[in-house]
């Protein structure tokens, strides 16, 4: 398989290769959620756990729902890992450290702050020593590092080391300017999401209210939705309300992604 050159592709073609047992631990995830959703609209909505079957249509809407936050997740995690990375290395390079030797000492002071080998930082971390040690580039290592982290950030640092390493620029500067570069970043994302925080909880909310009003009509007057689950036209209208939910949530889902 080719390997992306820092130079001529953008940073999204960089796509790391799961092993078949994290795409299987992926899909039991999906399948126990999806299905754990699917049985709760079956039985609210339709009083009948058979309807489960047709509802299986979902499963795959489940499963990008929850790729998309886990990798959105292991994102934030490596970008915020990446800052307390870029703060060892200038620090070890000021006092006079190689950028080899000041990555071993990175790893160090890694592995002490999160106490975690799974952290995604300090695994990283592991792997440019490992490959250093190996006798591979620091550039090598690094765009491995973006590779795996999927983080523009990232990739752009890999992509102005290789440039210094290959041209004699001053690895300290380029190490200051990208720390400021994604305090700044990571600042604005913040507050972008403390602002959409109270949006978001209006969203779910509001999604939840169809299903949540006919539990409550349900436990207190069963005879009065008993309509709903006994004629076709009922059904019908279950599976109009549900559509219009799925749809809703989607929705409001890609206006509300709001990405730096």
């Amino acid at each position: 398989m080719g390997r992306c050159m820092p130079m001529h592709r953008p940073w999204r073609c960089l796509m790391r290769n799961k092993t078949g047992r994290d795409r299987w631990k992926d899909w039991a995830v999906t399948i126990l959620a999806g299905e754990g959703i699917i049985a709760l609209l079956a039985l609210v909505g339709y009083d009948n756990l058979l309807w489960m079957l047709p509802l299986q249509i979902l499963l795959l809407p489940v499963h990008k729902v929850l790729k998309d936050r886990r990798a959105q997740r292991r994102k934030q995690q490596h970008i915020q890992g990446f800052r307390e990375v870029l703060q060892s290395l200038m620090t070890s390079l000021q006092a006079g450290y190689s950028l080899e030797n000041a990555c071993r000492v990175c790893l160090r002071e890694i592995s002490g702050l999160y106490r975690s080998e799974h952290h995604p930082t300090v695994r990283q971390l592991q792997r440019i020593v490992r490959g250093l040690e190996l006798h591979r580039t620091v550039e090598q290592v690094f765009m491995e590092y973006a590779q795996e982290s999927q983080a523009e950030e990232i990739y752009e640092f890999a992509v102005v080391l290789h440039i210094a390493k290959s041209t004699g620029g001053n690895v300290v500067d380029i190490l200051k300017n990208s720390m400021e570069h994604l305090q700044n970043k990571m600042e604005v994302a913040e507050e972008l999401q403390v602002s959409l925080s109270g949006r978001i909880f209006e969203k779910n909310i509001m999604l939840l209210m169809p299903l949540g009003v006919l539990l409550y009509l349900r436990a207190a007057n069963p005879g009065y939705v008993d309509s709903l689950y006994t004629i076709p036209a009922g059904n019908l209208l279950m599976t109009a309300v549900i559509a219009g939910t799925v749809f809703c949530f989607f929705w409001t889902e890609k206006i509300m992604d709001i990405r730096m």
